[in-house]
């Protein structure tokens, strides 16, 4: 009944509904009515049964998924209706996050004014020695209204709003440091504790001598750490195939539950050595997952190998994949909207496709050399796990990295050794000589792993960038593989005919898309904060203007602007690229732009009689003789989200309001030319 739960869960995400309490009683009872054996010996009753549990269990996912938001709850701290600010308590739920201009924390509101209240919610505070200080648990009092968390609705952006819904979180706010206070430390001592052992774990790599590149990946590869990779590490794992060794999930709990299963198979012969087996690795699994921060990725991959290692242990081998479905079952009752999360979705692939395709994958080829061997049995695993996630990756990263099978030979080896070595030396740190030993294994190991994924990527052609995909498409890339491999395992002419026919038709479709891309000249004007980016395409190719600021800034144009280069033009950087010049004319087709910045607060002398969009960036104030200027030659103002709030009430309450585009408000501007 897991897919009936999954269908109840997006549906109730997509539409906001709240399922009542009663009515998924009443449909429990009725289906345990159904069950009952004196009613199943009726033929109409039996049959009402799989339709009720399929109706039951959907129902369940939609109860399941209204009590992930908030928002539905009577007691939701914000009320759009009455947004005025307020007096909040709040308590820190997540070890607060240093950003470039602030302290981000992700609180829990319990009371507004004098009401208790519920929900989750980003607070940014300016940053100082409090903020600094802020901690787990931290219970705060502060003032202010809030801000539901808006969309820059720029073509193919990473949907950040839906991102924070799938965590519940709805609004945000930036506090000023006189608008907030500390009150007391209210953090669960456990989970305090884990927090803490973490962050002294975290210390103790880096203050362990080793070069900063060192630092950086131990620290992620230990303990998941990945927010203190550079752009340069993560562009190199990234383009080398080998990000999956940077994010604690998945693979390092399997290397994990792997070695344990070695170390600890022979106690099994004993009697009741089985049940002493069990405990030692699933509490073995479950201690890394605390000593790594029991972060979520960690703990669905904890449960996930827990449930493998009990189905393996209790029961016939071939029910592993009833394991699987339990755990993500279990997963789904405890937090439904994980299924929307990329985690869960590519570790449950990447297992489901190393469970079913590695074997026949494996059986390929057959080396009598036992390193042969084993390097084959490593590229069947890589391709096994590639194979089934490839097409979510495209989906979401819009790259291939060509070379996986080859880093994965250098990653997969080195990070079951690395994991080894790297634990035991944060066990035994404090032991002198031995931890001496252990760390220059250790670092040695990791300079190992850094030369091996700079090669791969250094190499010609090592990713493939720009692939833009759409989830429809996904879908139909999974049907097609399905019954390409049915078809080949059971011979049917008939599978692998239709598995042909829906690849020439995703392919005619992909086809049909670039061609009537190409035929398109468009202009976009995108809405990201303090910055003015302007592409102009003309069908796949385009001229980028920006100043040089953000074109340096990877990180703003993979968030806002990469993602519809990728879609457009299936290339990573624009086909040219200018710096804006302000009160120059720019000619698409037959519109003319102009920018304009902090100049319109004198004064202007120039002639807009030829101007059809006038863009304003960085403004504070206009003055009054401009306005008369943009009224008497009727031009469109096009106001970007640098221009101060005050000023655009002023041009919209002076002129007309179809005439002044608020990109902020409305998003991206787009003009087809």
């Amino acid at each position: 009944m897991l897919f009936p739960l999954i269908v109840g869960v997006i549906i109730q995400f997509h539409f906001a509904f709240s399922v009542s309490v009663n009515v998924v009683l009443t449909a429990l009872i009725l289906l345990v009515s159904l069950a009952v054996p004196i009613a199943s010996k009726w033929p109409f009753v039996s049959r009402l049964y799989v339709p009720a549990s399929v109706i039951t269990f959907y129902l369940i996912g939609g109860y399941l998924g209204s009590l992930n938001d908030s928002r539905l709850h009577p007691k939701y701290f914000w009320d759009e209706a009455s947004a005025e600010a307020s007096n909040f308590a709040c308590k820190i739920v997540e070890p607060p996050e240093e950003k470039v201009n602030s302290i981000k924390a992700v609180v829990q509101v319990f009371q507004r004014n004098d009401q208790a209240v519920t929900g989750k919610t980003l607070l940014y505070f300016q940053k100082d020695s409090a903020a600094n200080n802020l901690r787990y648990g931290d219970v705060l009092y502060f003032t202010g209204r809030f801000n539901q968390i808006s969309q820059n609705n720029n073509p193919k952006e990473f949907n950040y709003r839906r991102y924070l819904r799938i965590h519940d979180i709805h609004h945000q706010l930036y506090l000023k440091s006189e608008n907030w206070s500390w009150q007391r430390n209210e953090g669960n001592s456990l989970v305090k504790s884990i927090f803490d052992l973490r962050h002294y774990l975290s210390e103790v790599i880096q203050e362990s001598g080793m070069n900063d590149k060192n630092v950086m990946v131990a620290n992620a590869l230990l303990l998941g750490q990945k927010e203190l990779l550079d752009k340069e590490v993560l562009r190199s794992y990234s383009s080398a195939g080998a990000m999956h060794v940077l994010a604690v999930s998945g693979l390092h709990v399997g290397i994990i539950m792997l070695i344990l299963n070695f170390i600890f198979s022979p106690i099994k012969k004993r009697r009741a050595g089985k049940w002493l087996f069990l405990s030692l690795v699933v509490g073995g699994i479950w201690f890394y997952a605390i000593i790594t921060g029991l972060s979520p990725s960690v703990l669905r991959a904890a449960v996930m190998f827990s449930f493998i290692v009990f189905g393996k242990e209790l029961q016939r081998e071939t029910n592993i994949y009833q394991s699987l479905m339990f755990s993500a079952f279990v997963l789904i009752l405890i937090e439904p909207y994980i299924i929307f999360q990329v985690g869960f979705q590519l570790s449950y692939l990447a297992v489901l496709g190393i469970v079913y395709l590695q074997p026949k994958i494996s059986n390929w080829f057959y080396f009598s050399n036992t390193v042969l061997d084993k390097a084959w049995q490593i590229t069947a695993v890589s391709l096994a796990a590639q194979t089934a996630t490839f097409p979510l990756g495209l989906y979401y990263f819009h790259q291939f990295p060509n070379f996986f099978m080859l880093s994965n030979l250098i990653v997969i080896p080195l990070a079951f050794v690395l994991l080894i070595v790297g634990v035991t030396y944060l066990v035994l740190h404090f032991v002198p000589i031995v931890s001496h030993l252990l760390l220059l294994v250790f670092d040695s190991l990791l300079s190992l792993l850094n030369l091996g994924v700079e090669w791969v990527e250094r190499l010609p052609y090592s990713i493939l960038w720009g692939i833009s995909i759409e989830w429809f498409e996904v879908v139909a890339i999974y049907i097609t593989m399905l019954l390409a491999v049915i078809g080949i395992r059971k011979r049917s002419f008939q599978l692998i005919a239709s598995s042909s026919v829906l690849t020439v038709l995703l392919l005619l479709f992909n086809i049909l898309e670039k061609t009537q891309i190409s035929n398109e000249n468009k202009v976009f004007i995108y809405n990201i904060k303090d910055e003015l980016a302007v592409d102009v395409f003309y069908g796949m190719e385009n001229r980028f203007y920006a100043s040089k600021t953000l074109m340096q800034d990877e990180s703003k144009l993979l968030f806002h602007v990469k993602h519809n280069w990728f879609y457009r033009s299936g290339q990573e950087q624009p086909t040219e690229y200018e710096e804006i010049q302000y009160l120059k004319t720019l000619k698409c087709g037959e519109h003319n732009f102009v920018f304009a910045d902090t100049v319109l607060g004198q004064p202007l002398i120039a002639d807009f009689s030829s101007i059809d969009y006038l863009v304003i960036h960085d403004v504070s104030y206009v003055h009054s003789e401009n306005v008369k200027i943009f009224q008497e030659f009727s031009l469109n103002l096009i106001v970007l989200p640098s221009v101060k709030y005050k000023v655009v009430n002023y041009l919209k309450s002076n002129l007309e309001s179809s005439r002044v585009y608020d990109v902020k408000e409305s998003g991206c501007f787009e003009l087809t030319f």
